[in-house]
């Protein structure tokens, strides 16, 4: 078919409902937003506007992935997911030095853990106070506040609590979600952006348990934390409540440790993602959270038809080859390390696919947002 070329004015003529159409077509990277806003102005007034960038998430399902943060402080914190992020501006993405006050250290950039990233938000601790940074780097907004309390066994993750499709989410209100573990009991607070105060009452159960370093997981309004025996401990957000929930008996053997992750399955389900060797096993919770529930394997993926592992690592040394880095929630899908690079695992279709070489070892914290490169003063809802 020959393409036709029309004049700019032909395409000013068009009805506006039916450019919104065509426009809600194209991928919601954000370079390509960029090249819209940059054919016309009649483009660039559209694509500027919050209700067409909601539009085009929801007809795409997906928040356009920037890259990843990590906690390695021997290499670049931020890797970008792929060679366009140099139009949007990579320097955004490199952690803030903050100067708190005259009583507070300067907060250098190597300073800072990585504890969550999630609805265009990234939860930073750091100093021995200590703080917390919720910081937004596509806007560079920064919130920071005390945990007030120690830095054993604690952890914490950040949640838009507006009810809308994630993504474009920098205006919305937030909530951090702080949890503490003393071996004796698991307690959670919040702390709100409306309020900018931690909330006065605790979710509270008495468990022997500690909290664990693996990023929380969430699934609807519940968020999963792995402790350091064979349990998992969910925070119900809607009723400020909490479950210890046992893992499948076999799990708690050491091996299974470092490879084993909440993940959600379809209908905010909660399932497992186990490497087991050289298979991959999904398990789902029947019953969810409440008593009574019990865990069922749903099926296995074998590693070697998925990804290109050593068979002769696993039958010698019986562990998997490959370690599970990272849980994106909103796609369902899991990133595999492997000797050559990190592969994205589509575990319910039981596909994958390489996105990147090698990286620094340690956990991956995937940052999505929504972003027009190039294009300033994007409206507000």
């Amino acid at each position: 078919m020959n393409s036709v070329s029309l004049p700019l004015a032909s395409w000013s003529q068009i009805p506006d409902d039916i450019t919104w159409n065509i426009l809600v077509l194209v991928s919601p990277h954000p370079v390509t937003i960029a090249r819209i806003a940059a054919v016309c102005r009649t483009w660039r007034s559209i694509v500027r506007t919050s209700k067409f960038l909601r539009w085009l998430m929801e007809h795409h399902g997906v928040t356009p992935l920037m890259g990843f943060f990590t906690n390695v402080s021997s290499s670049d914190r931020f890797l970008p997911f792929d060679q366009h992020l140099g139009v949007v501006g990579v320097p955004r993405f490199t952690l803030p030095i903050l100067y708190p006050d005259n009583r507070l250290p300067t907060l250098s950039t190597s300073h800072w853990e990585v504890l969550a990233c999630r609805h265009g938000k990234v939860l930073l601790l750091g100093g021995a106070s200590p703080m917390l940074l919720v910081w937004d780097p596509i806007t560079g907004e920064q919130t920071l506040t005390r945990t007030h309390t120690e830095l054993t066994y604690v952890h914490g993750t950040v949640v838009c609590v507006a009810h809308h499709h994630h993504g474009n989410c920098h205006s919305s209100p937030w909530v951090v979600v702080w949890i503490v573990s003393t071996g004796r009991e698991i307690k959670v607070r919040r702390w709100s952006s409306v309020t900018q105060s931690w909330n006065i009452s605790q979710a509270r159960v008495w468990f022997d348990g500690l909290v664990d370093f693996r990023p929380s997981t969430l699934i609807g309004d519940v968020l999963y934390w792995h402790l350091t025996n064979n349990f998992l401990i969910a925070f119900d957000m809607a009723e400020n409540l909490l479950h210890p929930i046992e893992l499948p008996e076999a799990m708690a053997s050491p091996k299974f440790r470092r490879h084993v992750h909440v993940v959600p399955l379809d209908g905010d389900v909660l399932g497992l993602a186990v490497l087991n060797t050289s298979v991959l096993e999904i398990w789902s919770r029947v019953g969810g959270i409440s008593e009574g529930s019990s865990w069922a394997m749903n099926y296995t993926i074998p590693l070697l038809s998925i990804i290109p592992i050593q068979d002769d690592h696993i039958i010698n040394h019986h562990r998997p080859q490959g370690r599970i880095v990272c849980v994106m929630e909103d796609r369902k899908v899991i990133l595999i390390r492997a000797a050559d690079g990190v592969y994205e695992v589509d575990y319910q279709r039981k596909t994958s696919t390489k996105i990147m070489g090698e990286t620094p070892r340690g956990t991956m914290f995937a940052y999505e947002s929504f972003y027009i490169a190039g294009v300033a003063g994007v409206d507000e809802p």
